[in-house]
């Protein structure tokens, strides 16, 4: 009995520990999707003017927020949430992000006059910052994995 309830404290400690560090990582996405943002942005206002500082700002601005809300929607719930529930919860964020990008380039374009090509350019940078996360934590899981066969 006693062995058993260290095992289930031992895992319920593991699975804190890594949603914790999804959580570190989804939000340093988030951090690292407005850092591009703001760069990129700051380059358009002194190379093309307010204007394509302006569009970039709206375009890295729309997927920064977008991913904002989808980290958000998934991590409000506890490690301890059932697979179920938290998948869940993973496709409500995706519908958040799709339906927040949307609206938000249809807010945009409708509202002020903007360059399409640093509107769009910022948020396809953004969209980088994911693949820049993943080939990250490719390198870091190798790393591990050479040396723990060490």
């Amino acid at each position: 009995m006693t062995t058993r309830l260290v095992n289930e404290h031992e895992e319920q400690v593991r699975l804190q520990d890594l949603y914790l560090k999804a959580r570190r990582v989804a939000l340093g996405i988030v951090v690292g999707q407005l850092g591009i943002t703001l760069s990129i942005s700051a380059a358009g206002l002194l190379l093309g003017g307010p204007r394509a500082g302006v569009s970039a700002l709206m375009g890295g601005g729309i997927g920064t927020l977008a991913s904002l809300c989808m980290v958000v929607s998934m991590f409000r719930l506890s490690a301890s949430t059932g697979p179920e529930k938290i998948i869940s919860r993973v496709y409500r964020g995706e519908f958040y992000k799709l339906v927040i990008t949307a609206g938000l380039f249809a807010l945009v374009l409708l509202s002020i006059e903007v360059s399409f090509g640093p509107m769009l350019g910022c948020f396809a940078a953004t969209l980088l910052v994911y693949w820049v996360a993943l080939l990250r934590s490719v390198d870091l899981t190798l790393v591990r994995r050479v040396k723990e066969s060490e």
